[in-house]
């Protein structure tokens, strides 16, 4: 409100001005009552961005988040009413990729499978809570960019310091690259598996139907080293088999992602150990798919 001038007003977009934003990790919250009347509402976690608009843009204006190297982190769309906008950066990158499986589990035909495919069970898309320091805000609106410096800062309440917080960024980072190539492999397979079970419904040719369960037989034992083609989703799969490889890696992320300390030696052991077997995978794969 104190930035919202008449000469503001009379502009057709105005970025504010934006508070520094805490990286705040969480606590244990306290015990109360679900319906406790006395219960607060905090504030959206992150980045508060406040801008300004006369009038409705004819796109939706976008957000971008720059780091101090000038790299693009993250963008948002944001909101497109007349007068103040508000939208909230929660303080990470853009998520990696999706692990998306267009076939059905094995052993579960009934589970059908739509064009969009479903996401493989076990895994998840890492978003990397960014490091503390200085970022640029850049408001895009019919094609005026309006840019403000943000600082991000370290919760003062935790041990680590802004450098194991830096070490911690770049191992989760390391860690998304595996994840993402793990990710495109399965992506690959997928589309040639269901090319493959199409074949087999549609050909009477022996010679071309033993080929295709052969080639299907061999993708499937590929891929199960990055995923579980038995996991439905449901029920208790997720602890009735052993984490392939993609999970391990995500399992890995979690860990290192808890708190605001750099890794242990174990920690890059085991990414060490995960990305040569990721690389061994890969290798693997593109032998049968690249012949």
């Amino acid at each position: 409100i104190q930035q919202l001038t008449s000469e503001v007003m009379a502009s057709a977009s105005h970025l504010f001005v934006p508070r520094a934003a805490y990286r705040f990790r969480t606590i244990t919250s306290p015990s109360t009552t679900y319906d406790d009347p006395t219960t607060g509402e905090d504030p959206q976690y992150g980045a508060s961005i406040n801008y300004y608009l006369k009038a409705p843009a004819a796109t939706p204006p976008k957000i971008t988040i720059l780091d101090a190297q000038g790299r693009t982190v993250r963008t948002l769309t944001g909101t497109n009413v007349a007068g103040i906008n508000r939208i909230a950066w929660d303080l990470r990158d853009e998520p990696g990729a999706e692990t998306r499986l267009l076939t059905s589990p094995m052993y579960a035909p009934h589970i059908a499978v739509g064009p969009e495919g479903r996401v493989a069970p076990g895994t998840g898309r890492m978003s990397v809570l960014v490091a503390p320091g200085m970022y640029t805000v850049q408001l895009s609106v019919g094609g005026v960019v309006s840019s403000r410096s943000l600082e991000v800062r370290k919760d003062p309440n935790t041990a680590g310091s802004v450098a194991d917080i830096a070490e911690q960024v770049r191992l989760l980072e390391a860690l998304r690259v595996e994840m993402n190539a793990g990710a495109a492999a399965v992506g690959r397979i997928e589309q040639v598996r269901v090319q493959l079970e199409a074949l087999g419904r549609t050909t009477t040719d022996a010679e071309v139907r033993r080929a295709a369960t052969a080639l299907g037989a061999k993708l499937v034992d590929l891929e199960m080293n990055l995923v579980d083609l038995r996991q439905t989703g449901t029920g208790q799969d997720g602890v009735r088999f052993g984490s392939k490889l993609l999970a391990k890696l995500g399992y890995l992320g979690n860990g290192l992602s808890g708190g605001d300390f750099k890794p242990t030696d174990q920690q890059v052991e085991v990414q060490g150990i995960l990305k040569e077997q990721m690389r061994t995978h890969l290798t693997m794969i593109e032998s049968v798919l690249g012949t």
